[in-house]
C-alpha cells in the first residue's frame, strides 16, 4: 500500500469511527482494506485460481 492509498484509507475509517472504537479494531480495518487491495491486484495480474481450479486442488489437498 503506497502512503497516498493509506491515507485515504485511514480517512475512510476514521469516518466511520464510533467513540467505543478501539486501536485495535482501527488497525483491523486498515489490514483488510490492504488485503482486499492486494486480491484486486493479483486478479488483475491473473493470478486467481478458477472456481474449478479450486474444487481441483481441494480434492487433491483432502485425500
Amino acid at each position: 500500500m503506497t502512503g497516498l492509498k493509506i491515507k485515504k484509507s485511514l480517512l475512510e475509517i476514521a469516518n466511520r469511527v464510533a467513540p467505543s472504537t478501539t486501536l485495535e479494531e482501527v488497525y483491523e480495518q486498515l489490514s483488510l482494506l490492504a488485503d482486499i487491495e492486494t486480491s484486486e491486484e493479483q486478479e488483475k495480474q491473473g493470478k486467481v485460481f478458477t472456481h474449478k481450479e479450486v474444487e481441483k486442488k481441494a480434492k487433491k489437498w483432502l485425500k
